[in-house]
Protein backbone atom coordinates (compact mmCIF):
# COMPACT_ATOMS: atom_id res chain seq x y z
CA UNK A 1 0.00 0.00 0.00
CA UNK A 2 1.28 3.44 -0.92
CA UNK A 3 -0.07 6.60 0.66
CA UNK A 4 0.09 9.95 -1.11
CA UNK A 5 -1.47 13.03 0.52
CA UNK A 6 -5.26 12.51 0.63
CA UNK A 7 -5.22 9.38 -1.51
CA UNK A 8 -4.62 5.68 -0.94
CA UNK A 9 -3.20 3.63 -3.81
CA UNK A 10 -4.09 -0.01 -3.37
CA UNK A 11 -2.86 -2.81 -5.61
CA UNK A 12 -4.52 -6.21 -5.65
CA UNK A 13 -4.92 -9.23 -7.88
CA UNK A 14 -8.42 -9.73 -9.30
CA UNK A 15 -8.23 -13.50 -8.92
CA UNK A 16 -5.96 -16.19 -7.60
CA UNK A 17 -5.10 -17.38 -11.13
CA UNK A 18 -4.20 -13.95 -12.52
CA UNK A 19 -0.47 -13.48 -13.20
CA UNK A 20 1.31 -11.22 -10.70
CA UNK A 21 1.93 -8.56 -13.37
CA UNK A 22 -1.80 -8.12 -13.95
CA UNK A 23 -2.56 -6.06 -10.89
CA UNK A 24 -5.41 -3.59 -10.73
CA UNK A 25 -4.65 -0.17 -9.30
CA UNK A 26 -7.43 1.62 -7.46
CA UNK A 27 -7.43 5.16 -6.22
CA UNK A 28 -9.45 5.62 -3.02
CA UNK A 29 -9.82 9.19 -1.81
CA UNK A 30 -9.94 9.86 1.91
CA UNK A 31 -12.51 12.47 3.01
CA UNK A 32 -10.88 15.76 4.02
CA UNK A 33 -12.27 15.55 7.55
CA UNK A 34 -10.23 12.42 8.22
CA UNK A 35 -6.96 14.05 7.19
CA UNK A 36 -7.76 17.55 8.47
CA UNK A 37 -10.22 17.12 11.31
CA UNK A 38 -10.32 20.81 12.20
CA UNK A 39 -12.47 22.20 14.97
CA UNK A 40 -12.00 24.45 17.97
CA UNK A 41 -12.73 23.97 21.65
CA UNK A 42 -12.17 25.80 24.90
CA UNK A 43 -10.38 23.71 27.54
CA UNK A 44 -10.00 24.47 31.20
CA UNK A 45 -6.52 23.80 32.59
CA UNK A 46 -6.00 20.03 32.12
CA UNK A 47 -5.51 18.22 35.44
CA UNK A 48 -2.84 15.50 35.32
CA UNK A 49 -2.79 12.95 38.13
CA UNK A 50 -0.21 10.23 38.69
CA UNK A 51 -0.50 7.16 40.90
CA UNK A 52 0.18 7.39 44.65
CA UNK A 53 -0.42 11.11 44.81
CA UNK A 54 -2.41 12.61 47.65
CA UNK A 55 -5.95 12.25 46.30
CA UNK A 56 -7.33 15.20 48.23
CA UNK A 57 -10.39 15.49 45.99
CA UNK A 58 -11.57 12.05 47.18
CA UNK A 59 -12.02 13.21 50.77
CA UNK A 60 -15.70 13.78 50.01
CA UNK A 61 -16.12 10.01 49.50
CA UNK A 62 -16.57 7.97 52.72
CA UNK A 63 -13.30 6.35 53.82
CA UNK A 64 -14.60 2.77 53.63
CA UNK A 65 -15.75 3.18 50.04
CA UNK A 66 -12.60 5.09 49.16
CA UNK A 67 -10.38 2.25 50.35
CA UNK A 68 -12.19 -0.21 48.08
CA UNK A 69 -11.38 1.77 44.96
CA UNK A 70 -8.66 0.43 42.69
CA UNK A 71 -5.61 2.64 42.07
CA UNK A 72 -6.90 3.38 38.57
CA UNK A 73 -10.34 4.37 39.86
CA UNK A 74 -8.80 6.65 42.49
CA UNK A 75 -6.77 8.49 39.85
CA UNK A 76 -9.72 8.84 37.47
CA UNK A 77 -12.15 10.06 40.13
CA UNK A 78 -9.60 12.45 41.63
CA UNK A 79 -8.90 13.92 38.19
CA UNK A 80 -12.61 14.30 37.44
CA UNK A 81 -13.39 16.00 40.75
CA UNK A 82 -10.36 18.29 40.48
CA UNK A 83 -11.34 19.38 36.97
CA UNK A 84 -14.90 20.03 38.14
CA UNK A 85 -13.81 22.27 41.03
CA UNK A 86 -15.38 25.62 40.22
CA UNK A 87 -16.88 24.20 37.02
CA UNK A 88 -19.87 22.14 36.03
CA UNK A 89 -20.50 19.65 33.24
CA UNK A 90 -23.64 18.65 31.38
CA UNK A 91 -22.05 15.47 30.03
CA UNK A 92 -19.02 13.31 30.83
CA UNK A 93 -16.75 11.42 28.43
CA UNK A 94 -14.63 8.73 30.12
CA UNK A 95 -11.84 7.28 27.99
CA UNK A 96 -9.30 4.51 28.56
CA UNK A 97 -7.44 2.33 26.08
CA UNK A 98 -7.12 -0.65 28.40
CA UNK A 99 -9.38 -0.08 31.38
CA UNK A 100 -8.65 -2.03 34.58
CA UNK A 101 -7.13 -4.95 32.69
CA UNK A 102 -5.48 -6.46 35.77
CA UNK A 103 -8.94 -7.26 37.13
CA UNK A 104 -9.90 -8.95 33.87
CA UNK A 105 -6.73 -11.02 34.02
CA UNK A 106 -7.48 -12.07 37.60
CA UNK A 107 -10.96 -13.19 36.53
CA UNK A 108 -9.50 -15.26 33.70
CA UNK A 109 -7.06 -16.89 36.12
CA UNK A 110 -9.98 -17.85 38.38
CA UNK A 111 -11.81 -19.41 35.44
CA UNK A 112 -8.68 -21.29 34.40
CA UNK A 113 -8.38 -22.72 37.92
CA UNK A 114 -12.10 -23.63 37.87
CA UNK A 115 -12.89 -21.12 40.59
CA UNK A 116 -15.97 -18.91 40.62
CA UNK A 117 -14.97 -15.34 39.72
CA UNK A 118 -15.85 -12.68 42.25
CA UNK A 119 -19.06 -10.85 41.24
CA UNK A 120 -17.62 -7.63 42.66
CA UNK A 121 -14.41 -8.13 40.72
CA UNK A 122 -16.39 -8.66 37.53
CA UNK A 123 -18.71 -5.69 38.04
CA UNK A 124 -15.77 -3.34 38.53
CA UNK A 125 -13.76 -4.73 35.60
CA UNK A 126 -16.11 -3.66 32.81
CA UNK A 127 -15.09 -0.64 30.77
CA UNK A 128 -17.72 1.71 32.18
CA UNK A 129 -17.17 0.64 35.80
CA UNK A 130 -15.39 3.85 36.81
CA UNK A 131 -18.17 5.94 35.27
CA UNK A 132 -20.65 3.99 37.37
CA UNK A 133 -18.57 4.35 40.53
CA UNK A 134 -18.37 8.10 39.99
CA UNK A 135 -22.14 8.36 39.56
CA UNK A 136 -22.83 6.33 42.72
CA UNK A 137 -20.14 7.65 45.05
CA UNK A 138 -20.46 11.29 44.00
CA UNK A 139 -24.25 11.12 43.65
CA UNK A 140 -24.01 12.68 40.20
CA UNK A 141 -26.49 11.56 37.53
CA UNK A 142 -24.85 13.52 34.71
CA UNK A 143 -25.14 11.51 31.45
CA UNK A 144 -21.88 9.90 30.38
CA UNK A 145 -20.25 7.58 27.91
CA UNK A 146 -17.18 5.33 28.25
CA UNK A 147 -14.88 4.81 25.28
CA UNK A 148 -11.71 2.92 24.42
CA UNK A 149 -9.72 5.50 22.48
CA UNK A 150 -6.98 8.11 22.60
CA UNK A 151 -7.16 11.73 23.76
CA UNK A 152 -7.91 13.37 20.42
CA UNK A 153 -10.80 10.99 19.77
CA UNK A 154 -12.16 11.89 23.20
CA UNK A 155 -12.13 15.56 22.19
CA UNK A 156 -13.90 14.67 18.95
CA UNK A 157 -16.60 12.86 20.95
CA UNK A 158 -17.00 15.87 23.22
CA UNK A 159 -17.19 18.22 20.24
CA UNK A 160 -19.85 16.07 18.57
CA UNK A 161 -21.94 16.11 21.76
CA UNK A 162 -21.61 19.88 22.11
CA UNK A 163 -22.63 20.45 18.48
CA UNK A 164 -25.54 18.01 18.49
CA UNK A 165 -27.24 18.97 21.76
CA UNK A 166 -28.68 22.35 22.68
CA UNK A 167 -28.77 21.35 26.35
CA UNK A 168 -25.09 20.42 26.66
CA UNK A 169 -22.81 23.44 27.06
CA UNK A 170 -19.85 21.84 28.86
CA UNK A 171 -18.39 18.35 28.69
CA UNK A 172 -16.01 16.84 31.23
CA UNK A 173 -13.38 14.68 29.50
CA UNK A 174 -11.49 12.21 31.69
CA UNK A 175 -8.74 9.98 30.25
CA UNK A 176 -7.09 7.37 32.45
CA UNK A 177 -4.88 4.33 31.94
CA UNK A 178 -2.28 2.07 33.44
CA UNK A 179 0.22 -0.28 31.83
CA UNK A 180 -0.94 -3.73 30.78
CA UNK A 181 0.22 -6.67 32.91
CA UNK A 182 3.53 -8.17 31.75
CA UNK A 183 1.70 -11.28 30.53
CA UNK A 184 0.52 -9.41 27.44
CA UNK A 185 2.95 -9.51 24.53
CA UNK A 186 2.20 -5.93 23.50
CA UNK A 187 2.54 -4.58 27.03
CA UNK A 188 4.72 -1.50 27.33
CA UNK A 189 5.57 0.40 30.45
CA UNK A 190 4.22 3.87 31.13
CA UNK A 191 3.21 5.66 34.32
CA UNK A 192 -0.40 5.21 35.41
CA UNK A 193 -2.22 8.52 35.05
CA UNK A 194 -5.46 10.40 34.57
CA UNK A 195 -5.98 13.61 32.60
CA UNK A 196 -9.17 15.64 32.92
CA UNK A 197 -10.54 18.91 31.58
CA UNK A 198 -13.88 20.61 30.94
CA UNK A 199 -14.45 21.58 27.30
CA UNK A 200 -16.92 23.96 25.66
CA UNK A 201 -17.39 25.88 22.42
CA UNK A 202 -17.05 29.30 24.04
CA UNK A 203 -13.88 31.35 23.44
CA UNK A 204 -11.84 28.47 21.98
CA UNK A 205 -8.21 28.12 22.99
CA UNK A 206 -7.40 24.87 21.16
CA UNK A 207 -7.65 23.85 17.52
CA UNK A 208 -7.67 20.13 16.71
CA UNK A 209 -6.05 19.56 13.34
CA UNK A 210 -6.03 15.79 12.85
CA UNK A 211 -6.72 12.41 14.37
CA UNK A 212 -4.48 10.69 16.91
CA UNK A 213 -0.86 10.00 16.12
CA UNK A 214 1.49 7.19 17.02
CA UNK A 215 2.26 8.07 20.65
CA UNK A 216 1.60 5.15 22.96
CA UNK A 217 -0.20 7.40 25.43
CA UNK A 218 -1.39 10.47 23.56
CA UNK A 219 -2.88 12.02 26.70
CA UNK A 220 0.60 12.49 28.18
CA UNK A 221 1.87 13.93 24.88
CA UNK A 222 -1.03 16.38 24.86
CA UNK A 223 -0.34 17.52 28.42
CA UNK A 224 3.29 18.15 27.52
CA UNK A 225 2.13 20.16 24.49
CA UNK A 226 -0.34 22.14 26.61
CA UNK A 227 2.29 23.01 29.22
CA UNK A 228 4.74 24.22 26.59
CA UNK A 229 6.11 27.69 27.33
CA UNK A 230 6.04 28.68 23.66
CA UNK A 231 3.66 31.51 22.90
CA UNK A 232 1.47 29.44 20.58
CA UNK A 233 2.91 25.93 20.37
CA UNK A 234 1.70 23.72 17.56
CA UNK A 235 2.19 20.05 16.70
CA UNK A 236 0.74 17.96 13.91
CA UNK A 237 -2.61 17.47 15.63
CA UNK A 238 -3.12 20.44 17.99
CA UNK A 239 -2.62 24.16 17.97
CA UNK A 240 -3.27 26.74 20.67
CA UNK A 241 -5.36 29.71 19.64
Amino acid sequence: MKYNENKFFVKFRASAIMPPQNFLKLSIFKPDWIVHCMFKLHLTQPQLTYAQQNYAALEAIPAMQRRRLSPLAKMALHGALTALAGNHADYIVWVSKYGDEQKTLDILKDVLQEQTPSPTQFSTSVHNAIAGLYSILCQDDTPSTSLSCEWTEALIEAYAILKSSTKVKRVLVVAYDQALPDLYSDASDFPAFSLATVVSLEEPNLEVLALSGSEHMESLAFYQFWQSVEEKPSVVRWKKC
